[in-house]
């Protein structure tokens, strides 16, 4: 009689790979932040090549697929968890299970979660496009497309270029929107944005269209890109108002950027509108209480959720495009040209 043949274990995959089975089990356990890209890359084929499948994948292989899991880079933002609530709703609807998971921030994190939620077999992933960007969304797209390939469906939320079904809101246009709004207000913009993010680099594109339409010269439209958080757009901002030509308007480049830029100004005795008008993009709850309320374009988030998982079980191959409305508040509220 045949002997069945031993499945590959996790001290397999480091002798392969030539690490240490702590090494190995960072990598393959998703808490692998301090292994690089490229050792990351290495251990994940070599499991893959032997097929080694760990205690939570085996325990989901003997199960049938019933959940759909929400990939964010951070899951605490107001955007993703009013997507998270639009999907749960959806999915309680149709007896589905929601779960959310965190990309973590360097692509071997985001390369483990991918393969640890490979290993759990869910029925469904959607995958928001500030999870991944750039060079990161290069790499794990393969991972993406093996787990597209058995059988789990993957959709995508944002407007980056992809072939996965996506659910979009047009952030060039949003960001048009925004800037002829903020043309008739002003003379001189500063566009603060983030770099490598391209949902924000969208919207830059948008804001400098909008701007040009209002009738602003180049020359008057600066871009100041800081980190993607409120500290990081308090210190932008600061950099922005040492200019000897102020700026008159500051198009932020979400909600986060702009309370942050409200908070810089403040702080620099300069009154929100009246010597410099804010605008922010998201239109998330703190939006509405702050002083002074931001103007804002209010995206879809919830509807986003709902309209993900019921495409991502539908298994249909096409897009869904959101529309999005502009909230004028009291942060614009000045005479116009």
């Amino acid at each position: 009689m045949a002997s069945t043949p031993r499945s590959a274990t996790l001290r397999d995959v480091a002798r392969v790979a030539g690490v240490s089975p702590s090494t190995a089990s960072r990598v393959l356990n998703s808490s692998g932040t301090s292994v690089s890209p490229a050792l990351a890359q290495r251990v994940l084929a070599v499991a893959d090549s032997l097929g080694y499948v760990s205690n939570q994948a085996a325990r989901a292989l003997r199960g049938r697929r019933t959940s759909v899991v929400l990939l964010a880079s951070d899951p605490r933002t107001a955007s993703i968890a009013a997507i998270a609530a639009g999907m749960e709703e959806a999915g309680r609807e149709r007896d589905v299970m929601v779960s959310i998971t965190a990309a973590g921030s360097g692509t071997a994190a985001q390369l483990a979660a991918l393969e640890v939620l490979g290993g759990l077999r869910p029925r469904a992933l959607v995958v928001t496009g500030r999870s991944y960007a750039g060079e990161s969304f290069d790499v794990v797209l393969p991972v993406l497309r093996r787990l597209q390939a058995d059988g789990c469906s993957v959709v995508y939320i944002g407007d980056e270029a992809t072939s996965f079904p996506a659910v979009r809101f047009d952030d060039v246009a949003i960001g048009q929107v925004v800037g002829r709004h903020a043309a008739e207000r002003g003379t001189r913009a500063v566009i603060l944005t983030a770099v490598g993010h391209p949902a924000l680099e969208s919207r830059r594109t948008g804001f400098l269209k909008g701007l040009a339409d209002g009738g602003l010269e180049p020359a008057s439209v600066r871009t100041v890109h800081c980190d993607m958080s409120h500290g990081g757009a308090v210190q932008g901002t600061f950099r922005a108002m040492e200019e000897p030509a102020r700026p008159d308007l500051l198009l932020a480049g979400n909600d986060i950027l702009a309370i942050g830029a409200i908070s810089a100004l403040q702080q620099l005795g300069l009154d929100v509108p009246r010597s410099v008008a804010v605008s922010g993009v998201d239109d998330i709850p703190l939006a509405r209480d702050i002083a002074p309320s931001l103007t804002t374009v209010a995206l879809p988030f919830h509807t986003a959720g709902r309209t993900a998982l019921e495409l991502a079980l539908s298994g249909e191959a096409s897009d869904v495009h959101l529309r999005s409305e502009l909230v004028v508040r009291a942060s614009t509220d000045r005479p116009t040209r």
